[in-house]
């Protein structure tokens, strides 16, 4: 059975979450150089946690993007 293709709520809907884990992970990486700065050594934890889960959400829309047609 072929698929067809995301529908315009669902992009919008990938988006809206792309935005959300974004607002997150930009407030991961401040919190991880501030926790850096200050001498912290769970800052490069959490530093390298959230490139990780970003990159991995990234990488799986990617990959269910292009599975996608059209």
């Amino acid at each position: 059975m072929p698929t067809v293709g995301w529908s315009l709520g669902q992009r919008a809907a990938v988006q809206r979450w792309m935005l959300f884990t974004s607002l997150f992970a930009v407030a991961g990486v401040i919190l991880s150089v501030a926790l850096i700065a200050a001498g912290n050594s769970g800052g490069w934890v959490l530093l390298i946690l959230t490139v990780c889960i970003y990159g991995a959400c990234y990488l799986y829309i990617g990959v269910i993007k292009k599975r996608q047609p059209g």
